[in-house]
């Protein structure tokens, strides 16, 4: 199969779109996502409001894409990475890949992302989910699991405490390592699915 090359005017496309996207990502982190608006993001990214428009659909899309990349890392990444071990490592390991997927992106940016306007955490479907649901589902046949839960229940339950875990990191500041705080928190919360 022949690979299309790619012509200057697309290239041109992609790098205007990834400079708006890191643009907003920066603007995001500085002011929150409800604080800026598509002009602001074009003026500091030095594009017109049409190229902003070309490339994105609306401000929202910007909040999607940042929730896709994360979706495509634990679908790709993680995935693959924790197929070995016990139900509970797997369990385990995913939220140690999440605390640092959190602590990567840096304290001001998760800050902005955990707010009631953001009602994207409550999406159903998400790969970041379907990972989580796929281990606990092959863990409770397996019997590592129990089945007082359906995987969905058990993964809304799990997500529900590891985003409470966030959250207080959020309000002090990012004054503890998350990763181990998730790693506690998580080592004591499977003992009750099993």
């Amino acid at each position: 199969m022949v690979e299309k090359k790619l012509t200057k005017r697309q290239i041109q496309a992609i790098n205007t779109q990834d400079k708006i996207y890191k643009t907003a990502v920066e603007l995001i982190e500085i002011k929150g996502f409800q604080n800026i608006t598509v002009e602001e993001i074009c003026k500091k990214a030095g594009v017109s409001v049409g190229s902003f428009y070309n490339s994105f659909k609306s401000k929202n899309e910007i909040l999607d894409t940042i929730f896709k990349l994360a979706d495509d890392y634990f679908l790709n990444v993680v995935a693959n990475n924790i197929k070995t071990g016990s139900t509970q490592e797997k369990i385990i390991k995913y939220f140690i890949y999440y605390a640092d997927y959190n602590v990567d992106r840096g304290i001001d940016f998760v800050k902005q992302l955990y707010t009631v306007k953001n009602n994207l955490f409550a999406t159903k479907g998400r790969s970041m989910q379907t990972v989580l649901e796929k281990i606990i589902d092959e863990g409770q046949n397996k019997g590592e699991i129990t089945k007082d839960m359906t995987p969905e229940e058990t993964v809304r339950f799990l997500f529900i405490a590891v985003r409470g875990i966030v959250y207080d990191w959020c309000l002090h500041n990012g004054e503890y390592d998350l990763t181990e705080a998730v790693h506690s928190y998580v080592n004591r919360l499977i003992k009750t699915l099993t």
